[in-house]
């Protein structure tokens, strides 16, 4: 039988065993396939189970390291619930004809997000290091009646969550000019996201709305959406070719073309395996990140995985 003195040493032995050996899993992390850091926008997980008591943030993780994802691109950093807008726009947008309803809950939730504290994005960015995973990016959208001290605010923010960059989602061309300067001051890029819908001008849809962009601000770089890129009938591989020094991640998805709908992987028009052999082979160093739109029978973690495993195929192809 152990002594008091022998058991406590045992335990305490135990603990520094177990402690190594997850700071060495932590730190052995790596989503890295053929030279290709892959990784999710977490978006690709939903829905998130709902947990009691449990932070939305620490099943996040569990879910990007049980589908095997190291590189992260994080879509809320959760907490409590932004007030609700009303007679608001799409996506996150301005609607088309303001009423006095939208500028009212508008300026309720602008008021709000300039208040946020910052101790939850520091809080956020701690559990994704201890996890040894890579939160290197985050979504946002920047609607066209953002104010200068909200935009200010939310690089605030991102400086907080230790982002040197994020996806800019639904935001718009005409925020460009209003947003260069703050990228500048603060050295976080904005990584304009494009869709699909190519006869509106103010959309990021096309390669020339997205030159615009990048000629704009050296703080300008793109999330190259391949698959809402090619729904709107462009050439992926011939923009991934053309500006892959200003290209930060890809969003891996598959669609149709000609506006066609989100389809399973390697049965819609998008090039994937030809973009991810490209970065392959010349070594660029461009994230691919799985966002998962099409749904399909099984659990969000079952067909992310699935997906996942699609793309390090296609990179031994």
């Amino acid at each position: 039988m152990l002594s008091r003195r022998e058991f406590g040493h045992a335990v305490v032995s135990a603990l520094a065993v177990s402690s190594v050996r997850d700071v060495a899993a932590r730190a052995a992390r790596d989503s890295t396939h053929r030279g290709v850091k892959l990784g999710i926008i977490t978006g690709s997980l939903n829905p998130l189970p709902e947990v009691a008591g449990k932070d939305q943030i620490d099943v996040i993780i569990e879910q990007c390291i049980a589908v095997g994802a190291a590189n992260i691109e994080l879509v809320n950093v959760g907490g409590p619930q932004p007030p609700q807008v009303m007679s608001g726009g799409r996506f996150g947008q301005a609607p088309d004809r303001v009423t006095p309803e939208y500028e009212k809950t508008r300026d309720v939730l602008r008021q709000w997000r300039i208040a946020q504290p910052l101790d939850r994005f520091r809080e956020v960015r701690r559990k994704f290091e201890d996890a040894g995973l890579n939160l290197f990016s985050y979504v946002w959208t920047v609607s066209d009646d953002y104010t200068d001290a909200e935009i200010d605010a939310t690089f605030k923010q991102l400086q907080a969550l230790g982002v040197r960059l994020f996806c800019t989602n639904q935001t718009r061309v005409r925020m460009g000019a209003k947003l260069a300067p703050f990228a500048e001051k603060y050295h976080i890029s904005p990584a304009w996201h494009p869709h699909a819908n190519v006869q509106d001008a103010n959309e990021v849809a096309t390669p020339e709305s997205m030159e615009r962009l990048l000629a704009m601000s050296k703080a300008f770089m793109i999330n190259f959406d391949i698959g809402h890129f090619t729904a709107g009938n462009n050439d992926a591989v011939a923009f991934l070719n053309r500006h892959h020094d200003r290209i930060t991640h890809l969003h891996i998805k598959d669609r149709k073309r000609d506006q066609g709908p989100n389809v399973q992987l390697g049965t819609g028009d998008t090039p994937i395996r030809q973009c991810l052999t490209l970065i392959r082979d010349n070594k660029w160093p461009i994230y691919a990140l799985l966002e998962r739109e099409y749904r399909g029978p099984g659990s969000p973690v079952d067909e992310t995985k699935w997906q996942m495993d699609y793309v390090r195929q296609a990179l031994d192809s």
